[in-house]
C-alpha cells in the first residue's frame, strides 16, 4: 500500500510538472512528454530499476497520465503559439488584443516592448487602482478601529457605573461564589488590559484611568472580606471529613486547615497542590495545615502573591502578570 501511494505522488508530481510545460512552453513539453512515454513503454519490456521503473502497472501510469497526455496537450498548444507568433508580426494590436485575454502578465510584458507609450498608460492605471484599493483598505481598518475603541469605551462606562454598587455579600456565601468573585476579578483586568492596545485619545484615556482607580479601590474593599469567608466556606466543605479551616492575620492573609489526614506528608502536598492556585487568586500569602487543631508543629507554605491594589493578568499555575 506504501508503495501504491508513492507511485501515486510520483506520477502526479510528474503530470503537474508535464502540463505546466506545454502551457508555457509546449516546444519543451513534447520533448519532456515523449521521454516519460518511450521510456515507461520500454521498461515494460525491460525493467529499468536505476529511475524506479519496475512494475508494469506504474510504467503504464507513467506513460498514461504523463508522457501521452504532455505530448498530446503540447501538439494542441503548439499550432496556437505559432499562430501568436505570426500574429505578433504582421498584426501587433491583435495580437496584443488575443493576448490580454489569455495571459494578462505576459501581456503586459508584451506590451511595454511593443508599445511602450500604452504601456506606462496601463502602469499607472494599475498604481492608481492598487493606491485607491489600499486607502479603501486603510479607510475599512480605521471604522473597524473606531467601532472597538466606541464598543469599549461604552462597556467601561457601563463598569464604572456599576463597579461601585457591587456587594461583597454576594460572593461570600461558600467556595462557589467566592470563586465566582475572583472570576469577575478577571474579567475588569481583561477589559482594562484591553484598553492598552487600542488608540485612545486623551478623554478616553483618562477614562480608562479612572476605571483603574474605581478596579483598585474595590479590589483593596472586596479581597480581604473574600478571604475572610473561605474560612468558613472550606470548614463547611470539610465537616463531613472531621476537618476544619480558618483565615487569620491582618487582612485574613493565612488560611489555616485542620484534619486527621495531614498528619501524612502525601495528602498535605496533594491538598496544597490542588487548591494552591485557588489560593493565591485570593492573595493568601501562607497556607498553614495541622493534623489536630492543638499541634505546635504543622506543615505550611508561603505564597509569593500580588497586592490587593494590583490588577492581575492570572495564567495557568497560579502565575501572573501585573498590568501597568
Amino acid at each position: 500500500m506504501k508503495a501504491f501511494f508513492k507511485g501515486l505522488w510520483i506520477t502526479l508530481l510528474l503530470s503537474i510538472t508535464g502540463m505546466i510545460l506545454a502551457v508555457g512552453v509546449p516546444q519543451v513539453g513534447v520533448w519532456f512528454g515523449a521521454i516519460f512515454l518511450i521510456v515507461p513503454l520500454l521498461s515494460m519490456i525491460k525493467p529499468i530499476p536505476r529511475i524506479g521503473l519496475t512494475h508494469r502497472g506504474f510504467s503504464l501510469s507513467v506513460a498514461f497520465f504523463v508522457g501521452l497526455t504532455t505530448v498530446t496537450a503540447s501538439f494542441g498548444l503548439l499550432p496556437n503559439n505559432q499562430r501568436l507568433a505570426e500574429l505578433k508580426i504582421s498584426n501587433p494590436s491583435a495580437y496584443l488584443n488575443e493576448l490580454k485575454n489569455r495571459n494578462p502578465d505576459k501581456w503586459l510584458s508584451e506590451l511595454q516592448e511593443l508599445d511602450p507609450v500604452r504601456h506606462a498608460t496601463e502602469i499607472a492605471k494599475i498604481e492608481e487602482a492598487e493606491t485607491k484599493r489600499k486607502a479603501e483598505v486603510q479607510e475599512l481598518q480605521k471604522t473597524k478601529r473606531h467601532e472597538k475603541i466606541k464598543a469599549y469605551m461604552e462597556q467601561l462606562n457601563r463598569e464604572i457605573a456599576s463597579i461601585p454598587n457591587v456587594q461583597a455579600s454576594t460572593y461570600t456565601d461558600n467556595v462557589t461564589s467566592i470563586n465566582i468573585g475572583l472570576l469577575l476579578f478577571g474579567a475588569w483586568a481583561v477589559l482594562y488590559e484591553e484598553g492598552q492596545y487600542l488608540d485612545l485619545d486623551a478623554a478616553a484615556q483618562k477614562k480608562r484611568k479612572k476605571f483603574r482607580q474605581i478596579l483598585v479601590k474595590k479590589q483593596v474593599y472586596l479581597l480581604p472580606k473574600l478571604r475572610d469567608a473561605y474560612g468558613p466556606a472550606m470548614r463547611a466543605q470539610l465537616w463531613e471529613a472531621d476537618g476544619s479551616a480558618k483565615t487569620i492575620g491582618a487582612g485574613y492573609r493565612t488560611v489555616e486547615f485542620v484534619s486527621a489526614a495531614f498528619a501524612a506528608n502525601a495528602n498535605i502536598k496533594k491538598i496544597h497542590t490542588d487548591i494552591r492556585e485557588n489560593l493565591m487568586m485570593l492573595r493568601f500569602t501562607r497556607a498553614q495545615y495541622k493534623w489536630y487543631k492543638g499541634a505546635s508543629e504543622f506543615s505550611y507554605y508561603t505564597l509569593k502573591v500580588p497586592k490587593d491594589r494590583d490588577i492581575v493578568k492570572w495564567q495557568n499555575g497560579g502565575r501572573y502578570r501585573v498590568l501597568k
